[in-house]
Formats: structure tokens, sequence, C-alpha cells
């Protein structure tokens, strides 16, 4: 019942906090324009679908709203935790430290993708090219936004 989903709800919030957290570590590591801008544009087009995803999992759990409003504001409080990490980092640590973190985080990234999300899209047959096209689709985009930002840097 209930505690069910509002333990769900906060295993959820974990899950995107560390994410929060390991993207926006990725973002204070940036060094040029290009880099934080290709991250930005990235956050903003999937961080509000998070965010929406966190608010109605807490809602359906039937938790109080104060509990829920507590919640969300740790949640919130993630990112600019996560880019002052990144940005102490690359201020003060040895560059090898930078180059372990960008590594850790891209890496889970890659994880995640590669074990979770594309995987799961694949387990239904239905519109199995629709689903492959949008992923190439997806590919594409990320290779021309990054040429695009590169075209910036020069």
């Amino acid at each position: 019942g209930s505690l069910n989903t509002g333990r769900s709800a906060v295993i959820l919030l974990g899950a995107l906090a560390v994410h929060s957290v390991l993207e926006m570590t990725a973002l204070g590591l940036a060094s040029t324009f290009g880099e934080s801008a290709l991250l930005s544009l990235s956050i903003a087009l999937h961080q509000p679908a998070e965010s929406i995803a966190l608010l109605v999992a807490f809602l359906k759990s039937g938790m109080p709203k104060p509990l829920i409003i507590k919640y969300l504001s740790a949640f919130s409080a993630m990112g600019p935790c996560g880019v002052a990490l990144g940005m102490a980092v690359q201020e003060f640590a040895a560059p090898v430290v930078d180059a372990v973190m960008l590594a850790v985080v891209a890496g889970t990234f890659v994880y995640v993708g590669a074990t979770e999300v594309i995987p799961e899209e694949w387990e239904e047959q239905e519109h199995k090219w629709k689903k492959f096209g949008s992923l190439l689709a997806g590919i594409v985009s990320v290779f021309a936004v990054t040429q695009y930002t590169m075209t910036l840097e020069a």
C-alpha cells in the first residue's frame, strides 16, 4: 500500500539525486564553453521530466505534503552541490582527479544507458523499428550538437 509506494518514491529520489550530483559534477568539471553548452542542453532536455516523475511518485505515495516538500527540497540541492564539487575539483585538485571524476561520471551514464534504459525498451517487440530509429536519431543528434559546439570553440 501506501508504505511501499512511499518507499518506492524515496528510492527513486535517491537514484535521481545520485544521477543529479553526477551530471552536475560533469557540468562543474567542464573547462570550455562548448562542453558547458552541451552539458547544459542535455540537462535542460531531461531534468524537467525527471522532476515531474519524482513529484508524481511522491504525490501517489500519499505522503503528507510537508514531508514531500522536504524531500523535493533536498533533491533540488543536489544539482548545485554537484556543480560546486566539479568546480572545486577542477580548480584545486590535481588534473588526474579531474580526469578520474570525469571518467566516473561518463562511465556511469554509459553503464546506466547500456544496461538499464536501452534493454528495457527492447523487452517488448512492439514498435521495435520506431524505437531503433529513435535511438539512431538520438545518437545522430548528440553527434551533431557535439560537432556544432566544437565549432564554437574554434
